[in-house]
């Protein structure tokens, strides 16, 4: 049984329990309001409904809790099928999804499933833990996510000044002359030289902000005046990025040129 099997068996059942929680609610309300007018007559009518009422609550609840201790997470996530249920939910909604045995990358984020015969059941979106174990659920928190982020505003001129900046400092540090290809892994680790820094601002975050400046051009000046390009990868490596078209390109390097230079 998948999630959405589960969830239509057992839609009926918390539909009820929600119908005697209202009652058990309306009737406790009416109760407190006898008390209050001293109108003991009615209190009794109405403490006899709310033990009834109690009753079938406590009864829904049990069976709505049979029904989610019937459900088994554990072989759902062992058999694959979650993941084949997560991945074809995010292709419907339009989403690029790249990988398997458990890692996808879903740019800008990593998702990864965890759930076997030895560890519990688990879904990571990035670092953050999700409490959800529906796909539909977490393949829209994941492409409303992109679309926040896709519509945020992108500061392309400070993103390139840090650029040029690690560049520089890459270059100092390592003895190289100005014009060096250097990879944007290395100037990743540059701009984030503490582990603090790296779990804050991770590589699919760089990653998601490099994309978002290679789309406006592969190549760009920084405030020194300095014209920088960027390296594709010829053979699929690289830093991954996506444009807002769902365009994939690989990017591998930094470099300077001359200005009028031509990318070749």
């Amino acid at each position: 049984m998948n999630y959405e099997e589960f969830y239509q068996e057992t839609t009926g059942k918390m539909s009820d329990l929600k119908a005697s929680a209202n009652t058990v609610s309306r009737l406790q309300k009416a109760a407190q309001k006898d008390i209050m007018t001293g109108d003991l007559t009615d209190l009794k009518k109405v403490l006899a409904q709310l033990s009834e009422a109690g009753a079938l609550l406590a009864e829904r609840t049990s069976a709505a809790s049979e029904a989610v201790d019937a459900f088994d997470t554990r072989s759902y996530f062992v058999n694959g099928e979650f993941a084949k249920d997560l991945v074809q939910e995010l292709e419907n909604r339009g989403v690029d999804v790249k990988g398997g045995q458990g890692v996808y990358v879903v740019f800008p984020y990593k998702v990864r499933i965890v759930g076997d015969d030895e560890r519990s059941e688990e879904v990571w979106i990035n670092r953050k833990k999700s409490p959800s174990f529906r796909p539909s659920y977490i393949a829209e928190t994941i492409h409303n996510g992109r679309e926040k982020l896709y519509k945020m505003k992108f500061n392309d001129i400070s993103f390139a000044n840090e650029l040029a900046e690690a560049y520089s400092l890459c270059c100092l540090k390592d003895g190289l002359r100005d014009g060096t290809s250097i990879p944007l892994t290395k100037l990743y680790k540059i701009l984030t030289p503490m582990a603090r820094a790296r779990k804050e601002y991770d590589m699919q975050a760089f990653a998601f902000d490099l994309a978002r400046m290679y789309e406006l051009g592969d190549s760009f000046t920084a405030k020194d005046g300095r014209c920088f390009l960027f390296g594709p990868s010829r053979v699929g490596k690289g830093i991954r990025v996506l444009n807002s078209s769902g365009v994939e390109s690989y990017i591998e390097t930094l470099s300077t040129i001359r200005k009028g230079e031509d990318n070749e």
